[in-house]
């Protein structure tokens, strides 16, 4: 019983990194509907950031979220847009280039 009751105050905390190219990745992050929380809004979202990006052949932040397509889950406005890429540019998905957000070499190697 004493170990039992010992476990019971420890924490334990985990993280983890994905990395891969762009569809590995959101197919990693892929949930099934089982009535749990769901990222599918979010990643709708930032796929379709992600693609007025590539659209645009890049843009600078407000220009961006000018063009973002009015059906997404959640309104951007430029500081969204810039908040969102800043994650982005991590996984090369994105990069900045003065006051340019272009495809990162992630989204132009694919093609």
């Amino acid at each position: 019983m004493g170990d039992e009751e010992d476990l019971e105050d420890e924490t334990v905390s985990v993280s983890m990194e994905i990395s891969g190219n762009y569809d590995e990745v959101m197919s990693k992050l892929a949930t099934e509907d089982d009535g749990s929380t769901s990222l599918v809004s979010l990643l709708d979202d930032l796929e379709q950031l992600l693609d007025t990006v590539v659209r645009m052949d890049g843009g600078t932040r407000s220009a961006i979220a000018q063009q973002l397509p009015k059906d997404m889950t959640v309104s951007f406005d430029a500081q969204a847009v810039v908040d969102t890429l800043q994650v982005l540019e991590r996984y090369d998905l994105v990069v900045l280039e003065g006051n340019t957000w272009k495809p990162g070499p992630k989204l132009t190697t694919e093609e």
